[in-house]
């Protein structure tokens, strides 16, 4: 069983990965890197990419 505590806090890590989503979609013929699409979601590159994966089933660099 999930606490609510984390529940809360995968609800907010999903609705970050999907304004990165939305930025790579926006701003997809600008250069674009996961460092810089973390720090705008105060994540590390590593945990961006890893639930970036796990949400949408490929990393970031392969969705742009």
């Amino acid at each position: 069983m999930t606490s609510r505590p984390a529940a809360a806090q995968h609800l907010r890590d999903l609705a970050r990965l999907r304004r990165v989503r939305d930025r790579i979609d926006r701003e997809y013929a600008q250069p674009l890197d996961v460092e810089a699409l973390a720090r705008g979601v105060n994540m590390s590159a590593g945990h961006l990419s890893r639930e970036f994966r796990l949400a949408y089933g490929e990393s970031p660099y392969s969705y742009l």
